[in-house]
């Protein structure tokens, strides 16, 4: 039930899961650079993915440098039609917001900054990539309950046989304890019988 709960306020919730992306820094190749950031309240694994799903559809080639998914000399024509190098770090907000996924841009050409240049359009592309991450979440979502309702149906099915296989012992005991007492009748009958001889050949004697 708790989970259950947990997936429909997770569904419910799934279009507030993010605030707009914003201007900030960040330490990228040894120097603090100007960048781009936004939030979601999703796990770090769920964003990574949505992202790096988004940029490789679009034929980048990703490489990791450090803790950054760094595509070299690439264009993302949401943001811009010249090469750029674009640095995504994808990370927990906190130790505390396990659950809020914070994603730097830092853009560079030639080893020069390029951010302010085109941050405006790299905010919207961070804002657009929300579709993608609500989507990706859904599809682990159902994934998820389909698992947990998997595992329902299976215990539930192992239940019915398992009332199906006591249904034929119950049968199979009732046939022996009606067969047993039509023994033990049979027995009885005998029992008197003998008792019956028994007295007769007591009676004779003398």
């Amino acid at each position: 039930m708790k989970k259950f709960i947990t997936l429909l306020l997770a569904i419910a919730t799934a279009q507030i899961s993010y605030c707009q992306a914003y201007d900030g820094t960040a330490d990228y190749n040894k120097k603090s650079q100007a960048a781009v950031l936004i939030e979601y309240k999703y796990p770090q694994e769920t964003v990574e993915k949505a992202l790096k799903d988004k940029l490789e559809l679009q034929g980048l080639k990703l490489k990791s440098n450090k803790s950054y998914i760094v595509a070299y000399n690439s264009v993302i024509s949401n943001i811009s039609s010249n090469q750029i190098e674009y640095a995504f770090m994808v990370d927990r907000k906190s130790k505390r917001e396990k659950e809020t996924t914070v994603i730097t841009l830092v853009m560079n050409i030639a080893d020069v900054n390029a951010t302010a240049d085109n941050a405006a359009k790299a905010k919207d592309f961070l804002n657009e990539l929300g579709i993608s991450i609500d989507a990706l979440n859904v599809e682990n979502m159902v994934v998820d309950q389909t698992k947990i309702f998997e595992k329902a149906e299976k215990k539930n099915k192992n239940l019915l046989e398992d009332i199906s296989d006591l249904e034929k012992k119950i049968r199979k005991y009732q046939d022996e304890l009606s067969k047993t007492k039509r023994d033990q009748d049979d027995q009885q009958k005998e029992v008197k019988r003998q008792q019956d001889i028994l007295d007769t050949i007591k009676a004779k004697r003398k």
